[in-house]
């Protein structure tokens, strides 16, 4: 779990990268889930753009990708969500947080 200023840290980070995934009125399936879940192993943190013909709020959306993936929550807002999970991977630069 990370802390309330990871948090803050990781908000900061995410303003300054562009949605990886948009997630429409068909929500969030296992393609997707997998989807994120590389992304993830990737970058380590992604913003995912919430379009407004979704059915699921962005608060629903946020809590099963992260539940499904392992990720943590970083924020919900204006119709995107951000997530963000530690790789395993190393050969990528980690986010210090």
């Amino acid at each position: 779990m990370i802390t309330k200023s990871q948090r803050e840290r990781l908000r900061d980070l995410a303003q300054q990268i562009p949605p990886t995934f948009q997630i429409g009125k068909n929500g969030v399936g296992g393609k997707e889930i997998i989807d994120i879940s590389i992304a993830l192993d990737l970058h380590e943190l992604i913003k995912i753009s919430v379009l407004r013909d979704s059915e699921i709020d962005e608060e629903t959306i946020l809590n099963a990708i992260c539940s499904l993936t392992g990720a943590e929550p970083v924020i919900a807002k204006d119709n995107e969500v951000v997530i963000y999970r530690r790789s395993s991977c190393k050969n990528i630069e980690h986010i210090e947080i």
